[in-house]
């Protein structure tokens, strides 16, 4: 069986069927995504303006992450469950997207750009306040803007329909 065909399958599915096929159902979860969508990304933006130097100056990183880390997961598990959900009613059309693989491209890059974070510079972000914040932190908060703004970007494009 192929991936296309495993799509089509999950598409076809009864579940997939009901949230595509419901008045309700299918603007709900939708309007869910985009919530977990602005609530995650917008709150990791304040992290990462911090990080480059543009904004949040006067606030330590670590009392920042530590304040938004609960609300921006939160934004994160409401957008990846809605997300998937939103897959699931239109598996085989997306499958053909172009935007849409590219928004979960992007998606992945920014998520492996969180996991250096996490990795490499959560563990000393107390420290960022006395040392100054490292090159390499200053570089995955870039990164995490552009990622982020390419899976919105990309998301808008492919729910137009414009793929």
């Amino acid at each position: 069986m192929s991936l296309f065909e495993i799509c089509q399958f999950i598409q076809d599915s009864k579940i997939g069927t009901d949230i595509r096929e419901s008045i309700w159902v299918f603007p709900i979860i939708e309007t869910v995504h985009v919530l977990g969508v602005a609530i995650s990304v917008g709150l990791i933006m304040f992290l990462d303006l911090k990080l480059t130097g543009l904004g949040m100056r006067r606030i330590p990183a670590a009392h920042l992450m530590h304040r938004l880390k609960p609300w921006y997961m939160l934004g994160f598990g409401l957008m990846m469950i809605s997300g998937a959900l939103l897959f699931w009613s239109e598996a085989a059309k997306l499958y053909e997207s172009f935007t849409f693989r590219m928004k979960v491209l992007f998606l992945v890059l920014a998520g492996l750009n969180a996991l250096i974070f996490e990795i490499l510079y959560t563990p000393r972000i107390a420290s960022f306040e006395t040392q100054g914040t490292p090159g390499g932190a200053t570089v995955v908060g870039w990164c995490s803007l552009g990622f982020w703004a390419a899976v919105i970007g990309f998301g808008r494009w492919t729910a137009y329909g414009l793929s």
